[in-house]
């Protein structure tokens, strides 16, 4: 199955299960085939023309973007073949699923009909802002009748037929599923595949090459890098462990708490006034001052009283617009100081999602027992403020600070926990992680060198005309 993008029209690939009656003859097509016509099957499982020519056009328009295009009937044959591969690997995954007897749990089943039915409303609410358009500019037909245009047409491409949405949407439903099925079969296959002890080390000598030879030159990046690690593994194939430690990196713990709403346009436009009393007041001093006089001191008297009450006013504004924040980061370091757990209190007063989690999702479990990275050496992607880092700086591993303002205006109190020592990170330390990535690499290419085994399979039946059909028109462009 062709990945999702965020357009609509290629998120919505189909496949239709069609008894297969095409024949494997060589002749070359006159006429375009219908999309039912069928470009490879085995068993009853089918592939037919309008998804092959779907994911046709969609990866081309891709490689268009990249800046390639084909220019000889042995390039255009070459990509016929590797898209035909493509959804031939989706369909011999089901096909062998079915084969093994693998059954999708009623749990999976029922997230994937989830997927599908979110999918879907997102396509009619399209789709009928659309058909609402065109009935604005020409109310000749109906809002519906657009819509159900516009729904023929989509089916049409991807399915071969003209559906309605009702129709529409039971087709998505059942291949949606069956993308679920191919990922669940495929995990279930390679749950099976091993890795050697070897193959870890090796993998680990490999990326601790590579982190000490990046770091060397640019060591602002292991903040960035490990945090990603810390929040995101098991979750993002992006979130490598790390094995290399350069020098001048901490951590600390955060209570943060955050002031409600904003501040009024009133305290905004005081703040405007101060500063352009600054301003002129700087002038009419220097002016003085070059002057050797005091023409200027009865002004200057008044927009020193001016500020002064101005100054007082924002005070008070400020003070009602972080009261409640700071009474509660308040209770938080009345707590530390009668000897509370710094990572408890953390943990309840802390309006930190990532660190402590929200209703929806976990917070990092690393942040919360070993605290956030920090370096004074570097400045650093997402880094800390000049303000946290001149707080940080005058602690000793251990101490935490009093309560204080960020720039954003947020009140925090910060723990140095410790330093982090530099160097390489011992394999055992990092095994569970290392052992993940080796066994994903493996699983990859052992699924792969399954699937060409099964692409040799004697019962595929290829009908070659309808796949060569596709794409001639690019050579005459050409």
């Amino acid at each position: 199955m062709l990945k999702r993008t965020e357009t609509i029209i290629i998120s919505l690939l189909l496949v239709v299960a069609l008894i297969f009656s095409a024949c494997g003859k060589d002749t070359e097509l006159t006429a375009e085939p219908k999309g039912t016509d069928i470009v490879a099957s085995i068993g009853d499982e089918t592939i037919t023309y309008s998804l092959y020519k779907a994911a046709f056009e969609s990866y081309y328009q891709y490689m268009e973007m990249l800046g390639n295009t084909i220019s000889s009937e042995q390039e255009l044959n070459e990509y016929q073949d590797m898209i035909l591969e493509y959804l031939l690997m989706d369909m011999l995954a089901i096909y062998n699923a079915e084969q093994d007897g693998f059954v999708l749990s009623e749990e999976t089943r029922a997230e994937a009909i989830a997927q599908a039915e979110t999918e879907l409303q997102d396509v009619y609410d399209a789709y009928m802002e659309y058909a609402e358009s065109d009935y604005q500019e020409d109310p000749s037909k109906t809002v519906q009748e657009y819509f159900d245009e516009y729904i023929s047409e989509l089916s049409e491409y991807y399915v071969g037929e003209k559906l309605d949405f009702a129709g529409y949407s039971e087709r998505y439903i059942d291949e949606t599923i069956r993308s679920y099925v191919i990922e669940a079969y495929k995990e279930s296959v390679c749950v099976s595949f091993d890795v050697s002890e070897t193959d870890i080390v090796n993998w680990y000598a490999e990326i601790n090459d590579s982190d000490r030879r990046a770091y060397s030159t640019n060591p602002e990046q292991f903040k960035f890098d490990q945090e990603y690690f810390e929040k995101y593994f098991g979750t993002s194939d992006e979130a490598y462990p790390v094995t290399y430690v350069p020098e001048g990196y901490s951590r600390i713990m955060d209570i943060v708490v955050y002031p409600s709403g904003t501040l009024s346009d009133e305290y905004k436009s005081k703040q405007s006034r101060m500063k352009a009393i600054y301003d002129e007041f700087s002038e009419l001093a220097f002016e003085d001052a070059l002057s050797g006089s005091s023409n200027n001191s009865e002004l200057i008297s008044s927009l020193i009283e001016e500020y002064r009450r101005l100054d007082q006013e924002c005070r008070d504004m400020y003070d009602d617009y972080i009261r409640d924040a700071r009474a509660k980061i308040d209770m938080a370091f009345e707590e530390l100081e009668n000897g509370a757990d710094f990572a408890d209190v953390m943990m309840r007063y802390s309006e930190n999602d990532v660190v402590v989690g929200s209703e929806t999702a976990a917070g990092c479990a690393a942040f919360q027992t070993k605290g956030q990275i920090i370096s004074l050496e570097y400045e650093c992607q997402l880094d800390w403020s000049d303000t946290v880092k001149e707080i940080f700086s005058m602690l000793a591993i251990g101490e935490y600070s009093r309560v204080f303002t960020d720039d954003d205006g947020s009140l925090h109190i910060i723990k140095y926990v410790s330093d982090i020592a530099p160097g390489d990170i011992p394999l055992d330390d990092i095994r569970e992680a290392v052992t993940y990535f080796v066994k994903a690499d493996s699983n990859e290419e052992k699924w792969d060198e399954l699937m060409q085994v099964w692409l040799d399979d004697p019962n595929i039946v290829r009908n070659m005309p309808i796949v060569r059909y596709l794409g001639k028109d690019m050579i005459s462009e050409n």
